[in-house]
C-alpha cells in the first residue's frame, strides 16, 4: 500500500548552477542568487501537505592535542579533543503549503521555481583532515502525516574570487617569479606565466639555475605542488599537507584540491616547491625554494574580463526577480 503511494509522485531538484561564486572578501561582497526549481511528476491524484526547499551550510572541525597538567610544565599522555559545529546557512523556501488549505495535484508534471539569496559573507566550501565547510540544497515533499517525506538533496559549492577592495578591483595577473640565492653555491630563478590557476590547469614552470661554485655537480631537480590547509584554534595552528606529485597539473575534482581562502576557521594556501640535489666536494646536499601559487575558482577566468569596475555594495529596493529559463 505504502509503496503504491510513493510511486504516485516522483521528485527532482534542478539548479541553474551548483556553484555560487562571490566577488570580493567577506565584508564587502554582495549577495548572489541561486536559481532552481522542483519538478513533481504525479501519476495519480495526490494530497500534498507541503513542498519546501532548504538551503543549509555547516562549518565543523575536530582535532586532538596533548593535555598539560595544571601545576606542571609536563605533558600528560591523555589527549584533549576539540570539536565545534556551526550552522552558517539555514534558509527555507515554502513552495506549497497544504496545512491551511488542502492541496490535491492531478496527474501531470509540475514545476515550482525558487530563488535562494546567499549573503556575501558566507565562508567558502572547504574540506580538510581537521574539518570542513559544506553546503547542500534539499527539496522535501510531504504527502501525509503517516508517510515518510520524499526528498532530493544536492551539494552546493561556495567559492570566492578574492580582491583587495577599492581602489584596486583585482591584483593584476602576469608572470610570477622568484629569485633565490644559496650562499656561495648557486642561484635559481623560478617563473610561471601567471599568478592564478584553477582546477585541472597545467602549470608551466621554468627554472633558471646559475652555478656560483664550479665544483658543484647537480644530481637532480624536481618540482611539486603543495597545499597547506590550516585550522586555527586559539593560538595554535594545526597543519595538514598534501602533495600532488610532479606533473604540475592541478587536480580537477572537488575535495582533491581547495581554493586559496582565509576565513575565521580555515586558511588554505598553495606553493610550488622546487628541489635541487647537488654534490659538492663529495658531499650531497638538498636545496629547496618555493614559489607562491593562487588557486582560484574557474569563474575567475570566465568572468573577470567581463565584470564592471568595482563599486561599493549598496542596498536596493526589493523587486521581483525571475529565474532563468531551464532545460531539463
Amino acid at each position: 500500500m505504502i509503496s503504491n503511494i510513493f510511486s504516485n509522485v516522483t521528485l527532482d531538484l534542478v539548479v541553474q548552477s551548483d556553484t555560487v561564486v562571490f566577488h570580493g572578501n567577506q565584508d564587502s561582497a554582495s549577495s548572489k542568487l541561486l536559481f532552481g526549481k522542483v519538478i513533481l511528476k504525479v501519476a495519480k491524484k495526490t494530497k500534498i501537505s507541503s513542498l519546501r526547499v532548504v538551503a543549509s551550510g555547516v562549518t565543523q572541525f575536530w582535532f586532538a592535542e596533548n593535555s598539560i597538567a595544571q601545576y606542571s610544565v609536563s605533558t600528560s599522555g591523555r589527549d584533549v579533543y576539540h570539536s565545534e559545529k556551526t550552522q552558517v546557512l539555514n534558509k527555507t523556501e515554502i513552495l506549497l503549503d497544504g496545512k491551511e488549505k488542502r492541496i490535491y495535484l492531478e496527474p501531470n508534471t509540475y514545476e515550482y521555481s525558487f530563488i535562494i539569496k546567499n549573503c556575501g559573507n558566507l565562508p567558502e566550501s572547504v574540506y580538510t583532515t581537521y574539518g570542513s565547510t559544506e553546503y547542500s540544497l534539499k527539496a522535501i515533499l510531504e504527502t501525509s502525516s503517516y508517510l515518510p517525506s520524499i526528498t532530493k538533496q544536492i551539494p552546493i559549492y561556495i567559492g570566492r574570487i578574492p580582491y583587495s577592495g577599492p581602489p584596486t578591483f583585482m591584483p593584476d595577473d602576469g608572470p610570477n617569479d622568484i629569485l633565490k640565492k644559496f650562499e656561495e653555491k648557486l642561484s635559481v630563478k623560478l617563473n610561471t606565466p601567471s599568478k592564478y590557476y584553477s582546477e585541472n590547469q597545467t602549470i608551466d614552470l621554468v627554472a633558471d639555475i646559475s652555478l656560483m661554485n664550479p665544483n658543484i655537480k647537480i644530481l637532480s631537480v624536481g618540482a611539486r605542488i603543495n597545499e597547506n590547509p590550516q585550522l586555527t584554534e586559539r593560538n595554535s595552528k594545526f597543519l595538514d599537507s598534501s602533495e600532488f606529485g610532479f606533473e604540475m597539473t592541478l587536480p580537477q575534482a572537488y575535495k582533491n584540491i581547495q581554493h586559496d581562502i582565509e576565513t575565521d576557521v580555515f586558511s588554505t594556501s598553495h606553493q610550488i616547491h622546487f628541489d635541487i640535489d647537488i654534490e659538492i666536494d663529495g658531499t650531497s646536499e638538498k636545496l629547496r625554494t618555493s614559489l607562491p601559487l593562487l588557486v582560484v575558482p574557474n569563474e575567475y577566468f570566465s568572468e573577470m574580463l567581463s565584470l564592471p569596475k568595482y563599486s561599493p555594495k549598496t542596498e536596493t529596493a526589493d523587486f521581483e526577480l525571475l529565474p532563468p529559463v531551464y532545460s531539463v
